[in-house]
């Protein structure tokens, strides 16, 4: 499977939106394996465990910011061209730095 690997291909920018404020926005890869399969995970520390489990010959792809797990979902859905995503969880749409109040 050949995939675009810059949000220029892809028609979206990797880049925080206007409005979107860099600090609540979190850096995310795409992952492809040699057979095509892919995997997203955080960029940074975060991400670290689903680096080492990446196949040998895996390459990054695309890289894009986003701020709560539904809007990377989303993106790397339109990304893989998989169709529209969707959750019931509306934890998911709350911001990564979304805290509950004890």
């Amino acid at each position: 499977m050949i995939k675009p690997n810059t949000a220029d291909d892809l028609g979206a920018s990797p880049e925080p939106e206007v409005g979107q404020h860099p600090s609540d926005s979190v850096k995310h890869e795409v992952w492809q394996d040699e057979e095509g399969l892919t995997t997203v995970c955080f960029s940074d520390e975060r991400g670290d465990d689903c680096r080492a489990l990446l196949e040998p010959g895996s390459k990054l792809i695309y890289e894009f910011f986003a701020n709560c797990h539904y809007d990377a979902m989303t993106i790397y859905y339109k990304f893989m061209d998989w169709g529209t995503y969707t959750t019931e969880f509306e934890i998911d749409k709350k911001p990564y730095s979304y805290r509950e109040e004890p």
